[in-house]
């Protein structure tokens, strides 16, 4: 431990020893010159822009919080057409796009087809009349090497729409 002292004081006077007082003279003076010759700029700031408030008036206008609009679009009677039963309760397969099963094969039980879907590395039995997807689709075929779902959407206008989709059996790689 004093040998450890002694290297370490040894170092120390080294160090303050090779401190040079006529280097620090040159370096306050470099400083003292800098700050003489070298003058900040002040920064100009632009003028706020000025907002002009824009008044809604609503007076001859549709008004887009209207309580009766929104619920026109939303109770849609069966005379207008399709009218999908929302209050069902969900299935499993229904929390996943479509884009995410892989049909990975089929068969036939009792005559009835079943096919084999997997989404998320899980194996699920899909037959006919199962709910499948984000679209309120129903599985409305089994074949082999495809499956036929009709899907109800709501178009842009509010009424409700059926459109087909297949998913067919994807090789393994």
């Amino acid at each position: 431990m004093k040998k450890f002292l002694r290297t370490f004081s040894l170092l120390l006077v080294m160090l303050l020893a090779s401190c040079d007082s006529a280097e620090d003279e040159s370096l306050v003076a470099w400083v003292a010159n800098v700050r003489r010759t070298v003058h900040a700029n002040p920064v100009s700031i632009p003028s706020p822009l000025i907002i002009t408030p824009a008044v809604y008036e609503s007076f001859g206008r549709t008004d887009p919080f209207d309580v009766s609009k929104i619920s026109l679009l939303l109770d849609i009677s069966a005379d207008k057409g399709i009218r999908p039963d929302l209050k069902r309760a969900r299935e499993p397969l229904e929390l996943y796009p479509l884009d995410q099963f892989r049909m990975v094969g089929s068969l036939s039980r009792q005559g009835q087809g079943v096919a084999l879907l997997e989404v998320g590395k899980v194996l699920h039995q899909v037959r006919r009349g199962d709910h499948i997807g984000q679209d309120l689709g129903e599985v409305i075929s089994v074949k082999d090497g495809a499956i036929d779902i009709e899907e109800t959407v709501m178009e842009t206008n509010g009424t409700w729409v059926k459109r087909r989709v297949q998913l067919t059996i994807q090789e393994t790689k």
